[in-house]
């Protein structure tokens, strides 16, 4: 259901954590209520795998990105109704808390995204120096892509 392969891909392809690559879930049913619970996985020299509980060792940034990981996996396997794939894909400002290697991997793995996987991504952001980053990393000429920016209330400035 989680697809945690391709999680787990996406999430290598941003690399936020140098010791915790991979991420696992586990179904609790134990108490009254059932609960999810996602683990960070390291495997140290010896062979040995250490589980983390992400929260209690994680930066904002490394949980935003093991959130974006797995509502990307989520998003690439959607589908409609009728059983046919879901093609377009919104984000609001996912790059809250990340530092510029961290955004620049994002960047790298939505260029992926569209190119070998042929989805269309509409993101927002608020943060000009992303907007900006975009438009050099993902331009009109290769990605056939188009940037709205407002310029004030009720003007939008288009440009591909």
């Amino acid at each position: 259901y989680f697809y945690t392969p391709l999680i787990n891909a996406i999430y290598r392809k941003i690399d936020p954590h140098p010791d915790y690559k991979s991420i696992e879930f586990e179904c609790d049913f134990g108490e009254n209520k059932p609960r999810l619970q996602i683990y960070t996985l390291s495997t140290k020299d010896n062979g040995n795998e250490i589980w983390s509980v992400p929260t209690l060792y994680f930066s904002t940034a490394q949980i935003n990105i093991l959130s974006l990981s797995i509502f990307l996996a989520r998003a690439l396997k959607t589908r409609d109704n009728s059983g046919q794939s879901v093609d377009c894909i919104f984000i609001d400002d996912p790059i809250q808390s990340m530092d510029s290697i961290n955004i620049l991997s994002f960047i790298d793995l939505f260029r992926g995204i569209t190119l070998s996987l042929d989805k269309q991504l509409i993101v927002s952001t608020h943060e000009e120096n992303f907007h900006l980053l975009l438009q050099k990393k993902i331009p009109y000429d290769l990605f056939k892509s188009t940037f709205i920016e407002f310029e004030t209330f009720g003007k939008l400035k288009v440009s591909s």
